[in-house]
């Protein structure tokens, strides 16, 4: 049974590094497009545009979109690694234990 008990921690080990390789790519784009946003109102509007509100509001939601999408790429990818850790993490225990 010793055997059996290596060989699934050792399966669940790969599974692990198998999710976070597949993760690792999504969370890195994701991070370059935040990184790469900026909220400065550099664009001339054009003349068919039609202007609802000062730049400053523009700005200003745009900082505030920005930093709910960085709060949202914090949550969501410490919960994805996070929890896959902790299943991790307890499994050894139980089977220690």
């Amino acid at each position: 049974m010793i055997r059996q008990n290596r060989r699934s921690i050792k399966l669940r080990l790969v599974i692990l590094i198998a999710i976070y390789a597949a993760l690792i790519p999504f969370s890195v784009v994701w991070y370059n497009t935040l990184a790469n946003i900026d909220c400065n109102m550099t664009q001339p509007l054009s003349s068919n545009s039609v202007k609802v509100g000062s730049s400053e509001e523009k700005n200003q939601s745009c900082g505030q979109q920005l930093g709910f999408h960085w709060i949202k790429f914090y949550g969501i990818n410490g919960a994805i690694y996070g929890s896959s850790l902790i299943a991790f993490a307890v499994n050894m225990k139980k089977n220690k234990g």
